[in-house]
């Protein structure tokens, strides 16, 4: 007869993590191979990379896995060349075949001990000589400490008269025989027949059950917590969960649970439990801590016509004086005598809106005049970013590993507090907006963070992930969350100025929340009046969201006197000489100014640049954009006085020698009467 051999007709492509295991018992080696993705270690076969349908070409397989395990199995097991391993490969593009393994020597006894992939194996051994196998291996509860120790039971074909390793029971009269050993170990048993026969393997052991190894995560809900215990390192341990110590379940979560002390109980089927304590806070906000909403956020945009300072006591350790706590007359100046105090200018023509964004719950404007009585002044919320509530279909299925993944084709969308069907979305695989890593996702009554966010080719789709044991087939589910858009609303009160004619007063924005410290804003002193003189009014505001929430159609106005304007010159022009003359080609004069302002403190100057540099403005209603680097004197002497000139250019003032003056006549004017448009340019007629 010829050498033994061994043939493995592969089916399918093996799936990540299966496992073939075989052993020559006459050499007594043992050759076990692990499918993975890709090869990262030895006894590990990469499989063929799938590849789906693309409109031109069917599903199809890169490679064959018959090739692949041949390789592996000579890197891992052939480096002497006891073996000849010959493959054929299956159907074009399904990635199977078979692999053959002869022995080039005599006596060679091939024995399957693991197959958990999709292969047919094929024995063909040399001679029938005397065997000895282990078919079966069990652990359960050890005979001394539970957990530290598992009992081993081992059952052969034949009986082992010798225990050789890892204990030595000479002789051994028992089938099944049992011996105790440290759990988490893994060992390599040795058995002997009375032929003579030997046969060994490798035998991983349980894990230890430590509470040290297990956390519980919380996530709070207005309907109650949720509470997952999550183990790591529990290879080979069936595992009960329980919160009273007699009421046992496989599942390792538990909701609606009220705030409070509790105990989780987890126990194995060897023998081993114990116990953790937890604590469950009362529920404050949503269910979202990742987005922020017991942190406090308080923002005003310096671009605000209105400027305010956080109203803070300074002296103690921690507080100090900035910018953005103090007013103008209280900043910093060489001599402390000439810190001037800003006064801020409106006209009663001036409808002047502030804007702020906020997550505080009660948020306040008045108005303080100089005798100290205030007028409340109505504050809108004009956002819902935070608390927003989202419920809609999806799909849940069994990721492996005690990880479960959520993904969204269509369905329906849902009120969250009633669970009536309120609408139809379609996302064809993408996620919705709240589904971001750190989020948490509500199945039921339970809750659940996202641990992460990845491709599933089999699914199409992106796929949430999240720790929760479900080990059943793909299911649709109704999920919910409750998420914030961004952590603040935004804010804005409207004071019209024709209501404080002839009056000083400031602006206080206070801003309570039982959650945070309160924050109180105020503004510089304000002075209305009908109409100031010496000053220029500066308007402006951006076409897009920027440090503000343009959007509400906000626009800005401050009033700053002004020393003087000087006209300035920006020109291009192109000649063309000869010997003879001079021809004009083209030439563009735009329309400059250099405003010089009277000196004003730190952050009013500051505010004039911020104001100068936006998109839009105009300057005492002409349009006009930054043209160049401002340029500032300053301090002045030892006070806190600035000085600061900027040049700026108007927008569609331009005047061009191809052109028939500062006007463009263009199609988008008024008609003109007198004049006849042409393809050259316009003529008059009478």
């Amino acid at each position: 007869m010829a050498n033994s051999k061994i043939t493995l007709i592969f089916n399918s492509v093996p799936a990540v993590d299966n496992v073939l295991s075989i052993s020559e018992s006459y050499l007594g080696i043992s050759m076990w191979e692990t499918f993975k993705e890709s090869r990262i270690a030895s006894n590990q076969v990469s499989i063929p990379v799938f590849v789906p349908e693309d409109g031109i070409h069917p599903d199809r397989y890169m490679g064959y896995i018959s090739n692949f395990y041949k390789t592996a199995f000579n890197l891992d097991f052939n480096s002497s060349s006891l073996y000849t391993v010959t493959t054929i490969n299956g159907p074009l593009n399904s990635g199977t075949g078979t692999v053959t393994i002869e022995a080039n020597y005599p006596g060679a006894i091939f024995v399957l001990n693991t197959n958990t992939a999709d292969v047919d194996v094929i024995i063909e051994n040399e001679a029938a000589a005397p065997s000895l196998n282990i078919t079966n291996i069990s652990f359960t509860e050890a005979t001394t400490s539970p957990c530290q120790n598992v009992k081993v039971n081992i059952t052969t074909d034949d009986l082992a008269v010798k225990v050789i390793s890892p204990v030595s029971i000479d002789p051994n009269t028992e089938n099944p025989f049992s011996f105790d050993w440290l759990r988490g170990q893994t060992i390599n048993l040795i058995v002997e027949n009375s032929s003579g026969i030997q046969t060994s393997q490798s035998i991983i052991l349980p894990a230890l059950l430590n509470a040290s190894n297990f956390t519980t995560t919380i996530t709070n809900s207005p309907s109650g917590a949720t509470v997952v215990a999550v183990g790591v390192n529990v290879d080979g341990l069936t595992l009960e969960y329980s919160l009273d110590n007699a009421t046992w379940q496989s599942s390792n979560t538990f909701s609606g649970l009220a705030a409070g002390d509790f105990t989780l109980y987890v126990r194995d089927q060897l023998g081993c439990s114990f116990s953790k304590p937890f604590t469950i806070d009362d529920f404050e906000t949503d269910p979202n801590p990742s987005t922020g909403s017991n942190i406090p956020y308080s923002y005003i945009s310096k671009s605000n016509s209105f400027r305010f300072a956080n109203r803070i006591t300074w002296g103690d350790s921690e507080n100090y004086k900035n910018d953005e706590n103090t007013l103008s007359f209280e900043s910093f100046a060489k001599d402390p005598c000439l810190a001037y105090k800003e006064i801020q200018m409106f006209q009663s023509a001036h409808i002047v809106t502030t804007q702020f964004k906020s997550n505080y719950a009660t948020n306040t404007a008045k108005i303080v005049k100089t005798d100290s009585s205030e007028v409340d002044v109505p504050v809108l919320k004009i956002t819902n970013n935070i608390g927003i509530k989202d419920k809609r279909d999806a799909i849940k299925y069994n990721l492996g590993s005690g990880k479960t993944g959520v993904y969204f084709l269509s369905g329906n969308t849902y009120d969250y507090d009633t669970n009536i069907a309120n609408g139809t979305y379609v996302l064809n695989g993408a996620l919705p907006e709240w589904a971001q890593i750190g989020n948490y996702i509500q199945i039921a009554t339970s809750w659940f963070l996202i641990e992460d966010i990845v491709y599933d080719d089999s699914k199409n789709a992106d796929v949430i992930v999240f720790t929760n044991n479900y080990t059943d087939v793909d299911t649709n589910i109704i999920t919910g969350t409750i998420f914030n858009r961004f952590n603040y609303e935004v804010y804005e009160f409207t004071i019209d100025m024709v209501d404080y004619i002839d009056q000083y007063f400031n602006v206080r924005i206070n801003k309570t929340d039982s959650r945070f410290t309160e924050i109180e804003y105020l503004s510089e002193l304000i002075w209305c009046k009908v109409k100031h003189e010496k000053v220029l009014e500066i308007r402006y505001r951006n076409s897009t969201n920027t440090d503000m929430f343009y959007a509400t159609g906000i626009t800005n106005v401050i009033l700053i006197p002004i020393t003087y304007i000087r006209g300035k010159v920006n020109e291009e022009n192109e000649t063309h000489k000869t010997d003879t003359t001079s021809i004009l080609l083209s030439s563009e004069l735009y329309e400059v100014d250099e405003f010089v302002f009277e000196p004003v403190t730190k952050e009013i100057w500051r505010k004039i640049m911020q104001a100068l540099s936006h998109e839009t403005v105009t300057l005492n209603g002409v349009g006009y954009v930054k043209n160049g680097d401002f340029n500032t004197e300053g301090p002045l002497e030892d006070s806190n006085l600035y000085v600061l000139t900027a040049p700026m250019i108007k927008t569609g003032s331009v005047y061009n020698s191809q052109s028939s003056g500062w006007n463009d006549f263009s199609g988008s004017e008024v008609e003109v009467p007198g004049l006849i448009q042409t393809d050259t340019g316009f003529v008059s007629y009478i």
